[in-house]
Parts: structure tokens; sequence; C-alpha cells
């Protein structure tokens, strides 16, 4: 039952683009949350860098995690939708958002701050030859690779990006290349054409004492692989050339119905509001009042606060007050010397303190998103008790950062279970039950709670996680239903929820010539979605309990795709690893078994079940339970395949919050013959959508590989079968 002061969702505000604008948005809409609002990012990169520090990062003074905002944490800590895809299109009209390979995204309220891109087209050969400034994000992460094996490096454009970028590649690199050799061809306006005569005094003269060539007032023609044709009727002998000229915005903004000026940058007004009044933009896309402002980080920054005014008070149907900037601020160019120019109307100042300023704005701002202190946002809660503590077993002390996971990882333990189930289901149960009286048919249940915040993408991988148990008793998919808890919303937002997690789970069913073929609905208090479904499968060779005796010693046990879900997911969501490592698992979530089952006719399995919940070792318990002769197995834990990052975050000391209780469960069964290790943790860590464990003749080894092969299924040999009782050793 709902409390008299809690309101549904009523509001969807939508956000396109993780720009500074952006960042600075959600943390002042987060401050004092709208009631009945929520917000969505939608973003193509996990990461976003800071422009300023970018340079920074190339001449090796900040590390590249050290410039970068993790929107995925952010949009975590503040309670945010986050949505990783591209947008290809915006109707306006329609207050539609169509995105890449997925269903279009609706919104009530929407604010758009991108990227821009270096303008490619107006110089012939650029589009081909050339590494682009913009996007910041595609620089920071390809810059050093696309220039580090070059000797020959021209920047053609004359602005700060050039002379930085410039500067703290030749630092970076002068003591590794004797033969490197950076040009600047600055364009017809020159060197630091919009600063005062000092600083491109400055900034020249700290060029030319660090050996970099400026060719001053010089355009460049056309780029070509090995050189450049210049306005002068000179050629540049070049290896790689890096293009830091006038922006244009994304190809995707001319499809809108929004009005554009005559370069295609979006028109706002000082509200920072579209000819569409529920459409703001912010940052480097936009021709803020028509004033034609430079595009300055600067300005995106401070676009942040009265962005989230305007919207705010338009949401609350309030008179937004109109914004105004000050176009006299503080700029400061780092010379890579320890040294920095700062300009402010004509007033140049060059000192070590410059350099230390920057240095303290910079980190200070990305920090500030980072580091998040809950206490000023009142709308992320539990974050105080991420610090859990696990209980000592097994002469372990393992002090671990958990919270409670989402997922499959959500369930009930297995102890739990064993004092209620019947015993027979507990101890050998398969992954499907056997439909009573009806021999060929299996049915099973799964739900999960929203181990992401991006409801298609959950209807994905619930799916997945469905079928799974399907195919783990060998069996075609025949029917399923769904059952879902949607946020407390309003009727129009609970239809949104709706089609995006039945689009996603339908899009992993038609995979299986099977469909949804109906379900049930409820509303309950979670933010996002819970999903599950009842799937039934039909068996066309029947197991006889003599099939089920035929394991025997030295048959192979093999593991499809990689574990450690639950752990990548703790760590992230924790603050301890880097949210970029969750882009593997969800690839692996959303994928699912599916290509797996379609060669199971092939292939001679013994036995088989799926990892979930419950982890490797309990699930590996309970397959060798099910086998009458009474084998075991013995596994190697560093044969096991694990997630990018799973290392990382146990040395760590990182923990799914299920992981103490499958621990406890499975410790008694298990026989080690060597030492513990840290990767034998991964043997405890709930998975969602996890792969196929199964046993396969010892004699078929070479035909059933090379099936797995050709069918291009990841697979790993993990152990085989041995003579103990129902237990594991480890080796």
């Amino acid at each position: 039952m709902f409390n008299q002061e809690e309101i549904p969702i009523n509001n969807d505000l939508v956000l396109i683009g993780g720009g500074h604008s952006h960042i600075m948005l959600i943390m002042e809409l987060s401050k004092k949350p709208i009631r009945g609002n929520r917000i969505t990012l939608i973003s193509n990169e996990i990461d976003t860098p800071y422009s300023g520090m970018t340079p920074g990062f190339i001449e090796g003074i900040y590390t590249w995690r050290e410039t970068h905002i993790d929107l995925y944490k952010l949009c975590f800590k503040l309670d945010i939708r986050f949505i990783h895809s591209e947008v290809l299109e915006i109707s306006a009209i329609n207050k539609e958002i169509i995105l890449k390979n997925r269903p279009k995204i609706k919104f009530d309220v929407l604010s758009i701050n991108t990227g821009i891109k270096s303008n490619n087209k107006t110089i012939k050969g650029a589009f081909k030859y050339c590494v682009p400034v913009k996007p910041i994000s595609k620089l920071s992460n390809n810059f050093l690779d696309e220039t580090k094996k070059n000797n020959n490096i021209a920047f053609i454009g004359g602005g700060a990006a050039s002379v930085e970028l410039a500067l703290g590649l030749k630092k970076r690199l002068k003591n590794k290349k004797s033969n490197l050799k950076i040009s600047i061809i600055t364009g017809k306006n020159g060197l630091l054409s919009s600063f005062p005569p000092k600083t491109r005094k400055i900034a020249k003269q700290t060029l030319q004492k660090s050996q970099i060539n400026v060719i001053e007032k010089v355009e460049v023609i056309e780029v070509q692989k090995d050189k450049l044709l210049l306005s002068n009727k000179t050629k540049l002998k070049i290896d790689k050339a890096i293009l830091s000229t006038n922006a244009m915005s994304p190809e995707w903004i001319k499809k809108s119905d929004i009005i554009l000026n005559k370069n295609n940058f979006i028109v706002v007004n000082d509200k920072f509001q579209t000819n569409y009044n529920y459409i703001f933009a912010a940052g480097d896309v936009v021709d803020f009042n028509n004033q034609n402002l430079s595009k300055s980080g600067v300005y995106a920054v401070k676009s942040g606060k009265p962005l989230a005014k305007s919207i705010r008070g338009f949401i609350q149907k309030k008179e937004a007050i109109p914004y105004k900037f000050n176009k006299n601020y503080l700029s400061i160019i780092g010379l890579s010397n320890g040294l920095a120019i700062a300009t402010k109307h004509n007033f140049t100042f060059t000192s070590r303190f410059c350099f230390l300023l920057k240095k303290f704005i910079d980190q200070k701002f990305v920090k500030k998103f980072n580091n998040l202190n809950q206490k000023n946002y009142s709308n992320f809660s539990g974050f105080m008790n991420i610090f859990d503590k696990i209980v000592k077993k097994s002469n372990k002390n393992i002090p671990a950062y958990q919270m409670q996971c989402r997922g499959c990882a959500a369930k009930v333990d297995f102890n739990a279970l064993k004092t209620i189930l019947p015993k027979k289901i507990i101890n050998t149960s398969e992954d499907a039950i056997n439909v009573k009286n009806y021999p060929n048919l299996y049915q099973s249940v799964d739900m999960i709670s929203s181990i992401v915040s991006d409801p298609y993408l959950l209807g994905k991988i619930a799916a997945n996680h469905a079928i799974s148990d399907i195919i783990a008793v060998n069996s075609k998919l025949i029917s399923a239903l769904m059952i879902l808890q949607l946020p407390f919303s309003n009727s129009e937002i609970n239809s949104r929820d709706l089609e995006q997690v039945t689009a996603g789970a339908s899009d992993v069913f038609k995979l299986t010539s099977c469909s949804i073929s109906g379900g049930h609905t409820m509303i309950g208090k979670d933010k996002d979605p819970i999903i599950g479904f009842s799937v039934m499968g039909e068996k066309k060779n029947i197991v006889s309990n003599k099939v089920r005796s035929q394991l025997k010693e030295n048959d192979i046990l093999l593991l499809t795709k990689k574990i450690g879900s639950g752990i990548i997911f703790s760590g992230i969501n924790n603050d301890i690893i880097d949210s970029y490592y969750q882009i593997e698992v969800l690839n692996q979530m959303s994928q699912g078994n599916i290509n797996f089952s379609k060669i199971l006719d092939k292939l001679k399995i013994l036995s088989m079940t799926d990892i979930t919940g419950f982890g490797l070792a309990n699930h590996l318990l309970n397959l060798i339970k099910r086998d009458f002769g009474n084998t075991g197995l013995t596994i190697y834990p560093d044969k096991i395949p694990i997630f990018n990052g799973v290392t990382e975050a146990l040395s760590k000391n990182v923990r799914s919050s299920l992981f103490e209780k499958n621990f406890n469960t499975a410790q008694k069964e298990l026989v080690y013959d060597r030492e513990t290790k840290l990767i034998d943790e991964v043997l405890y860590d709930p998975q969602t959508v996890g792969g196929l464990a199964f046993i396969i003749p010892q004699e078929e080894k070479n035909k059933q590989f090379k099936i797995l092969k050709e069918n291009k299924i990841d697979f790993t040999e993990i152990g085989f079968v041995n003579n103990l009782d129902n237990k594991i050793r480890i080796k």
C-alpha cells in the first residue's frame, strides 16, 4: 500500500548526452528532486572526459581515470536511469527519440548536450586521413595510440586545443622519439586569434622553444596520406594529421525538427529552450540566443545551473529567469613546462601559480562528480551501507565491499530454501522441473530485479535468464508467460516502461521461435521494473535413469562463457572498479545461451546445468548429485574464464552480497588439494545469465570440441569427473 505522501512518476525528463552542462544539471536537480519527475540519461559513452584535463592526460600529468567522469556511477548514485545507446534522430513534435538497434524512447521534457565534431568537410581528405580533436571522448581514448607510432605530426588549426595538445604530446614523447617533429598550421587567422597579443606571443615563444614548428596564416587545402597541401603552394610531409578546426554538429541533429542556425547548431533562447518549449539544449551543440558564442568548455560548465533552473521552472510551471553569459571569463592555457598563461579581458599573466590554479580547478571539478558525498543528495538512499562486513568462515578473513545485489543475485539463499522445500527438489533438482504425467514437458519460472536501469536491456536479460533453464534440460522452448512489476507511475509512463521491457524480451524470444503469450502485471514501490517469466519446454529425447548414470571417471567438464558478473556489479556499484567493465558482462547477458541451444542435438551431453544465483560451485554440486553413480568432480579454478575486472575487484575485497551464503552452502562438500587462492572466490559468485556447465564423454572429446568450435561457441575445459561421492576436488 502506498503512503499518501508518495506520488507517482508523472514526468519523464530525458537527457541526451553526458556533456559538461548535463552533469552539472543532474547534480543540481538531485540536490532537491522534483516530485514525480524521473530523469533518464542517454549516452553513447559510459565515461565522459573533462576537456580541460585532456591535454594534461596527453602530457602524462593525469591518468585516464583522473580525467574522466564515470556517467554510469554518477547516475547510479543520483537515482537516474542510464541508457548506453546511440541517438539516430529526434521527433520533437512526437516527443520521441529514435535510437540505434532498439525501440524509440518517449519523453515529456528533453534536454540535449551532446558532443560536437571537428569539421572535416571543409578540407579535402580530412575525413579519411585526420584524427579529429572533437568529439573529445574519441580523442582521449584513441589519441596516444594514433600518434605515438608516428614521427611527423601536424595539427590543423591554431586554437588553444592545438597549442596545449602539441606541447603535451611533445613533452610526453620527447625522450622516446628523438626524431619527433610536430607542426601547427594555424589557418588564415593565425595562432590563438581570439586571444590578446601578449597571450599569442608567449604561446608562440613556448612552442618554438619546444621545437614545434608554427606555420602562421596558412591554410591546409588538402590532406593526403603522407603530406599536407598548403595554401602557400607548399607541401608538408606528415605521418599523421590532427584536425582541430571549427566544429560541426552531429549528423543526427540535422534530421530532427528542431530549428537550427545556418551552421546546423541548435538555436535556443536565453532560457535554453528551442522552438519547442519542452525541449532544451546547452553546451557546444547550441547557438545561445543568437550570440554565436565560441565552443568553449567554460560556457558548457556555466550552462549547467541556469539550465537546471529553466527545466525545473518549466516542469513546475513556474516562470524561468533569462540567463546572460559573462563573456569575459578567465582562460588558462597550459604550456607543459610547469607554467600556464592566464587571460582575462586584455590582461595576460604567465606563472607557475597559473598552472597550479588550473590544475586545482580541473581536479576539483572532476572529483566533485567521481567522489560524491551522499549526504548532499537526498534521493540516493542506502549508500551509507556499502561497507558491510562479511563473516569469517573457514579461517578466512575477507572484509568485503557489499550492497544488496540485483539480478539473480537478489534471490533467496540456498540454506533458506533447504529448510522449506522438499529434500528431493533441493538435493537433485534440475534447472527446469518435469511436468507430472507429461514426461517430455519441462517447466521453470525465473524473476530478476533490475540489475540495470535500462528497461529494454533488462527485458533482454530477464528473457535470456529464464530461457537458460529450458536450454539446460536440453529442451525446446514452446511457451512463455511474463510476470512484470512496474514502478508507481501514471498510465502513460507505465505504458512506456511496458513497451521497453516487452520489446527487449520479445527480441530474445523471437530467436527461439517462441513468443510471449501472456502474463501478469502489477505496480510496486521499486523505482525500476522487476521482471520474470514462466517458461515451458519440450524435450525430444527423454533422458532415462540409465543415461543419467553413465557418468564415469575422466569424463570432461566444460563451461561456456565467463563468470564473475556479481563481482563486477558489486565492484562498480560500490565505486571500487570502473563502470566500463560492465560492457563485456552486459553483452554476454544480452546474448544468452540461445546459440548454444541450436547445436544441442549435435552434442553428446551426459549432464548439464546453467550457472545462476547460487554460483558455480553450488550448481556443479547439484549437477553431480543427480548422478546415480555417486561420482564427483575435479575442477581447476585457475582455468575458469572470468570477466575483465574480476581480478582487480577481488584484490580490492569486493564480493557480491550473496557470496557469503553461497560460500557457506558449498564449503563442506569441497576438498582442497592445495592452499586456497583469491581466484577461488569466483566459485561462489552469483551469476545472472551465466553460461552452461556440462559433461561430455572423455572418448568423445575431439569430436565434441570440433562441433563447438565450428559453431563458434565459447567454451573452456575446467575439470573432469572423479570417484568422490558427490564432492568437488579443487586443484
